[in-house]
Order: C-alpha cells, then sequence, then structure tokens
C-alpha cells in the first residue's frame, strides 16, 4: 500500500529534476553562437600557428623517453591547422579544429638493447607515435647480442577541439605537447576565448602551463552528475 505523500514526493522529484535540466540547458549556447565562437578560434589558431611555423622557436619542454634518453634542445617544426564541419538542422557547423605540427630535436636517438628487451623498447617508441628502424647486431656465430634502434629526431604532436553542441562542452585533447603523454580536457564553448588559446600556445612553447589548469580532465563532469 502507498504510503502518505509517496505520490507528492514522486512529483518533487521530477518538478526538481526539469529545473535542473531546463537551467542546464540555458547555460549552453545556441548552436549558430557555438559555431561563431568556433570558427573566431579556428582563424586566431591558424595565424598563431602559420607565425610559428615561420620562426621555429624553441621548446623548453623535456622530452624523456626514461633510461636518459632525452631529445636535445627541441624546437617547434611544421605546423599546420585543420577543421571538420557537420550539420545541425541544415546549416554546416565546426564541430573539429585540429592541429598539427612536429617537435625538431637537435639529433637523432640511438637506443641500444638487449634481445630481450626489444619488445618492451618498441612499445616505448609506438606508444609515443616514434618513427624508428632498428638493426640487429650479431657476433661470429650468428648469435644477436644486441639490437640498435635509431630514432629520428622528430616528435608527432597534436591538439583535438572537439565540439558537442549538446552539451556545450569542448574537449581539447593534447598528444605530446609537453611530454610523451595524452590528456584530454573539457571547457564551456563560453571558455573558447583568446585568452585561453594564447595560454595553449603558451603551453605548446614550455613558457607556461596556465592552460592545463583551465578546466577538469574530460569525464570529470560526467561522473560528477552520476553521482548526484
Amino acid at each position: 500500500m502507498s504510503t502518505a505523500g509517496s505520490l507528492l514526493d514522486e512529483l518533487r522529484t521530477q518538478y526538481e529534476a526539469a529545473r535542473q535540466s531546463t537551467h542546464e540547458h540555458a547555460d549552453v549556447e545556441g548552436f549558430q553562437e557555438f559555431d561563431a565562437r568556433l570558427r573566431k578560434a579556428f582563424r586566431w589558431l591558424e595565424k598563431a600557428i602559420t607565425y610559428l611555423d615561420g620562426l621555429k622557436p624553441a621548446i623548453e619542454h623535456r622530452f624523456d623517453l626514461g633510461h636518459g634518453l632525452v631529445f636535445d634542445s627541441p624546437r617547434f617544426g611544421r605546423g599546420s591547422v585543420g577543421q571538420h564541419t557537420r550539420r545541425i538542422v541544415g546549416f554546416p557547423v565546426l564541430d573539429e579544429i585540429n592541429i598539427y605540427y612536429e617537435i625538431v630535436a637537435a639529433k637523432a636517438l640511438t637506443i641500444e638493447v638487449a634481445p630481450g628487451g626489444v619488445a618492451l623498447a618498441d612499445k616505448v617508441l609506438d606508444d609515443a607515435g616514434l618513427q624508428y628502424t632498428s638493426r640487429r647486431v650479431e657476433d661470429a656465430g650468428g648469435t644477436v647480442r644486441k639490437c640498435l634502434i635509431s630514432v629520428p629526431p622528430a616528435i608527432p604532436a597534436n591538439v583535438l577541439f572537439r565540439a558537442d553542441y549538446q552539451t556545450g562542452l569542448v574537449t581539447v585533447t593534447l598528444v605530446n605537447v609537453d611530454r610523451f603523454d595524452r590528456v584530454s580536457l573539457e571547457f564551456p564553448s563560453t571558455s573558447i576565448v583568446e585568452p585561453v588559446l594564447e595560454d595553449l600556445v603558451r603551453l605548446i612553447l614550455g613558457r607556461d602551463a596556465a592552460f592545463l589548469r583551465r578546466a577538469p580532465l574530460a569525464g570529470i563532469h560526467a561522473r560528477a552528475a552520476a553521482k548526484t
């Protein structure tokens, strides 16, 4: 048998959930404003990367593969900015901005590993997205004594902005930007403004890490919502 007030409690719960949903929806930019913001960011980033591509400035990050294997004197190499669009109710909107660039070091790395360590070395290099070649060194009897791995002085890096027009969030994924790693941050679309883009470029160059403190890691919002 239903207890007194149970229906009222149920209605109150639904009412509060509806109010919360309405409030959250009100905080999401309209798709046209969202799109205009991303297109403005794209134009700004395109100019910035063009300048960096021409200047080839030093990058003040340490790219360390472990075991004392560090790329010397990294600099900004070739860079480009691309975009991807989709349609919302027939209108083309920007949903991705892609920054691809190469970090160029002063010299190649030569790694000498025992035969039993080749698989581990390959995994480390593959995880970092690095190109490499290997050569087996055999003794007079044909037994493999070591393997020499040569890694060109080029590190691929990229930054991906992916827009979610429904939630109003922009997920920014950084790959090999400040180290050999991948990290994703979630920004409200209204946060994609010039000071944030400036902090991104400073992070790329290793001059400041403020960009990493501007937003939570991707997925934090979803996990927090699931707990409420």
